[in-house]
């Protein structure tokens, strides 16, 4: 098959990118950095490893922008779901339906994956540390967007601590899942919600 024939010249390439992206988030998640091998990733998104190098410099570059893609799902779905209008007694159902919306098991795999390269690699720490903070910036976004609509709610602290123990108690939780049966996440954070949000 010549180059002219190949699957990756037919499909446009932002779909081979999104494929091989997508594909890398399963393989790093199941294998870990070290484990995950570029062949594995380009067979499961249905190309040949030369796909993943004409989309991304190294396994390490392919790492960043899966986490990315990921950060950026992540914030799309709550910034899809928190409004200004969002009343007070919806907010707990708001976080349900959150976390409906991603499986927290192959997230926090794949986030383990990232910060466990990130440790053992210091010059990767700093793409690990930017990501996070995208993530907490946008999430004390959307926390200071809700409160400023609603200024008879009080979220019992610094909106910016509200923003971090939220994050850091879905964290923590899927991080002790093997140790947690039968709690579900999302019903937790949401009474975690519910507790502290108190009217003014």
């Amino acid at each position: 098959m010549s180059d002219d024939d190949s699957p990756t010249q037919r499909i446009p390439r932002a779909e081979v990118r999104e494929r091989l992206l997508a594909a890398g988030a399963v393989v790093f998640a199941e294998q870990g950095v070290y484990g995950a091998r570029l062949d594995d990733v380009a067979a499961r998104a249905g190309f040949s490893k030369g796909a993943v190098y004409s989309n991304f410099s190294s396994k390490e570059d392919l790492l960043a922008q899966v986490m990315q893609r990921s950060t950026n799902l992540v914030l799309g779905s709550l910034q899809e779901l928190v409004h200004e209008d969002t009343a007070a007694v919806e907010l707990g159902d708001l976080v349900r339906a959150a976390f409906g919306l991603h499986d927290q098991s192959e997230q926090f795999a794949l986030l383990s994956a990232f910060r466990g390269y990130a440790v053992r690699h210091p010059e990767f720490l700093p793409e690990f540390i930017r990501q996070r903070r995208i993530l907490q910036d946008g999430v004390l976004e959307l926390v200071r967007l809700w409160f400023g609509a609603h200024p008879e709610a009080d979220a019992g602290m610094p909106l910016e601590d509200f923003a971090i123990v939220v994050i850091g108690a879905n964290v923590g939780m899927v991080f002790d899942a093997p140790a947690l049966p039968g709690v579900n996440t999302g019903e937790v954070v949401a009474a975690l919600v519910e507790a502290v949000i108190r009217r003014r």
